[in-house]
């Protein structure tokens, strides 16, 4: 019996438009109203993700950046930042490489520079808007997650470059192709899932989590049955129990119409 569903929010549960299609929400209701509880968990912020969760009308913790942060209904937070020596090395990388970097605080997002294409690309996908800032001279020195913007195959040698500095003090993953994502070396969106699912008393094994990108591949690998969405990250659809049909068919409403 599934008691839980854990939704990515890009290239998942939102389609192109970055909307919840009928189906979907047509669907997660229904079960909802069966007692199937519903996570969101996403590598967005806060402020860039709670209108969906108003959307479905949801009480139940909202799992941010990567599970970075997590926010209860009742309004407590856990917060698991990057640490200062990490951040500062994160800051020198995006200097040396010349590459876009986002920083993170109390639902802030800072950037050195606000005017560039990388900046646009997010402000379309996350809603938000940027406050420019020198990093040389933040007022606290952490971030909630740190964002690279640029060409694959450079991320990926920035990627390299900052797992040698900085080993498991850091987690690295991709949300996108062009979105290289930073946490602290203890968080990622399965740790998250297993915490959660322990306070709520859900076992694991009743657990189906849906996910596209290299970073909800912990999830996937801890849920009960994970599902890849058509059009994942390849690695993604390896470790995924299933596959189903892509975010603008609404894949997740067809998928759990048909399993649940």
């Amino acid at each position: 019996m599934i008691k839980a569903i854990v939704l990515d929010l890009d290239g998942t549960l939102l389609n192109n438009a970055h909307e919840i299609s009928e189906t979907n929400k047509k669907v997660l209701k229904k079960l909802e109203s069966k007692g199937v509880k519903i996570f969101l968990a996403t590598g967005r912020s806060y402020e860039s993700m709670r209108s969906y969760h108003k959307e479905l009308n949801l009480t139940t913790p909202a799992i941010c950046y990567n599970g970075a942060k997590i926010i209860s209904h009742d309004g407590s937070v856990k917060e698991y930042s990057i640490k200062e020596r990490s951040l500062k090395t994160l800051i020198d990388v995006s200097r040396e490489y010349k590459t876009h970097l986002n920083i993170y605080q109390h639902e802030i997002w800072y950037s050195e520079n606000i005017e560039n294409k990388e900046t646009e690309i997010y402000k379309e996908i996350s809603g938000l808007i940027p406050v420019e800032k020198d990093f040389d001279h933040l007022d606290e020195m952490f971030s909630t997650k740190a964002l690279y913007v640029g060409e694959h195959e450079k991320l990926l040698k920035i990627e390299k470059d900052i797992n040698n500095r900085l080993g498991d003090s850091v987690y690295t993953t991709f949300s996108r192709p062009f979105f290289l994502e930073i946490l602290d070396g203890n968080v990622n969106k399965g740790t998250a899932l297993r915490n959660i699912m322990e306070t709520e008393n859900i076992p694991l094994s009743q657990v189906i989590a849906f996910g596209d990108g290299l970073n909800d591949k912990e999830m996937l690998e801890t849920a009960g049955i994970g599902v890849a969405m058509d059009g994942a990250f390849d690695e993604l659809k390896t470790v995924a129990d299933h596959v189903t049909t892509s975010n603008n068919e609404s894949g997740v409403g067809e998928f759990l119409k048909k399993y649940l």
